[in-house]
């Protein structure tokens, strides 16, 4: 088989709510209730929902980074590459890397 012929999926990725997820897509009178994210005292993204910080579950997005920093979750979205929480930028990332599908 040729490689030209080969069409690549990528089954295993990992993706992350983006930050500003319900900021438009809740009725205005639910607003102030919604999920959004703060960044703490230390730098840290958190997410809060119903006042209370749910911690940086889900944060543990880490392509691109060299393999000894494995196992070390980035504090924020800063921290990621933005085609890990942003579609635009992830199509974009797929495109560069020859990849028709992707499975979540």
């Amino acid at each position: 088989m040729n490689i030209d012929d080969m069409i690549l999926v990528s089954i295993d990725d990992h993706v992350v709510e983006p930050p500003d997820m319900f900021d438009n897509h809740v009725p205005a009178r639910l607003a102030d209730q919604a999920p959004h994210v703060e960044t703490d005292e230390n730098g840290v993204d958190q997410w809060i929902y119903q006042g209370r910080a749910t911690g940086v579950v889900g944060l543990n997005a880490v392509v691109s980074w060299p393999a000894e920093e494995w196992g070390i979750d980035p504090a924020g979205f800063a921290e990621m590459r933005p085609g890990v929480y942003d579609i635009h930028d992830r199509v974009r990332d797929m495109d560069r890397n020859g990849i028709l599908a992707s499975m979540c």
